[in-house]
Order: C-alpha cells, then sequence, then structure tokens
C-alpha cells in the first residue's frame, strides 16, 4: 500500500493493520474449535489443559485451537458459562460437548455480551489509531501551511 505523506509527495509503505485470527474469534467460534479438537483429543479439559492448548508447549496443537483456547482463557465468564451448562457446579471441567452446546448457542446473553465487548475492544483501539495518524497528518500538513518569519 503506497501512501502520500503530508509534508510532499513520496510515498511511505505503511503496512496495512489487520486483525489476527485470535482477534475475530467469537464464542461460538472458539467453542467449535475446541468442541472438534477435545473430542477428538480426550473428550473434556480443565482450564490448566486450556492454558497448554493456548501456549502450546507441546508444540503440536494447532494455531487456531491455541488461538480459541486463549480467548476461553481471556474471558473467564463464557468458559464458567460454557462448563456448567451440564452441571450447575463450576469445577473448572468442560466436556466436548459443552464446547459443541456453546457454539450452537446455549450460551445465550453470555456469549453475545462476550463478543460485542470484543467489537467495541476492537473499535476503540481502531478509534485510537485512526486519531493517532490524522493528528500527525495535520500536524504535518500545519508545519507545511507555516510562513518563514522575516
Amino acid at each position: 500500500m503506497s501512501t502520500i505523506s503530508a509534508t510532499g509527495n513520496t510515498p511511505s509503505n505503511a503496512a496495512p493493520s489487520f486483525s489476527t485470527f485470535e482477534d475475530r474469534l467469537t464464542s461460538s467460534q472458539s467453542s467449535q474449535l475446541l468442541a472438534d479438537y477435545v473430542k477428538a483429543h480426550g473428550g473434556a479439559v480443565y482450564k490448566r489443559d486450556l492454558e497448554a492448548l493456548a501456549s502450546n508447549a507441546g508444540g503440536d496443537t494447532p494455531p487456531q485451537v491455541s488461538a480459541a483456547a486463549s480467548y476461553m482463557l481471556s474471558h473467564p465468564d463464557v468458559y464458567t458459562a460454557i462448563e456448567t451448562l451440564d452441571n450447575p457446579n463450576a469445577d473448572g471441567l468442560s466436556g466436548h460437548w459443552n464446547f459443541a452446546d456453546a457454539a450452537n448457542g446455549a450460551l445465550g446473553s453470555t456469549g453475545a455480551l462476550a463478543d460485542l465487548k470484543d467489537v467495541f475492544d476492537r473499535a476503540i483501539a481502531s478509534s485510537a489509531e485512526i486519531t493517532k495518524l490524522t493528528t500527525e497528518k495535520k500536524t504535518g500538513l500545519d508545519a507545511t501551511k507555516q510562513r518563514p518569519q522575516n
């Protein structure tokens, strides 16, 4: 991507800012990824298992699964809601069936609120970046309009 700088016509090669896969995950997407993975690898996980998946300590966890596990760890209310779908007592253990139910909408407002919070967080970060860039460009334009003092 080429842009024109405010102080001249020299292009700057600013890399576009795209969110990573993890930044775009929702509670439903994370739940589906974990449902499939957990079903194929033991059937259930504890929070410490999610931590191992997120850090990819063994080096054999697919990146999407690591991202989904990170999502759950950064949204503890969502994970608690998932792991208590079949048992009202939070014990930290969640089976693949819990993740599958969550992926199919069983979280209700808990998942929606977490997803909405993430959207707002991304919007605020984007707004801050836009403000920073426009301020820099305006400062550059203002500097070019200054007349030399005699």
